[in-house]
């Protein structure tokens, strides 16, 4: 078994709204990420996605209304849900869910 920095990895990301796999549990990939800026809107059909804000703050769009998230927060988006994550400033949070979503189709931006 090997630990892992939450923080060392963020601080290790080069690009924004990429994520890393730091481990599996349970089925669930644990990914670090950071972001500026925003994503395409988009909904993932086959799974929840948990997001925990580790510095700055991120605005989860909605189209029935948006939900700002700050350090040390957390919020789950149900599966089939659409949203756009968005950053005014620098954001670093870890995202859990069952498959990478950081493709072109799970939001990540051209």
């Amino acid at each position: 078994m090997q630990k892992s920095s939450i923080i060392s990895e963020l601080d290790a990301l080069t690009e924004f709204w990429s994520q890393k796999i730091l481990t599996e549990a349970n089925g669930s990939l644990f990914k670090v990420a950071k972001g500026i800026g925003s994503t395409h809107w988009h909904k993932h059909d086959d799974q929840d996605e948990l997001f925990i804000i580790f510095d700055g703050e991120m605005k989860i769009e909605f189209r029935t209304g948006d939900v700002i998230l700050e350090k040390g927060e957390m919020l789950t988006v149900p599966k089939g849900i659409e949203h756009r994550p968005s950053a005014e400033k620098e954001v670093r949070f870890l995202v859990v869910g069952l498959n990478i979503t950081s493709t072109k189709a799970g939001g990540k931006p051209n």
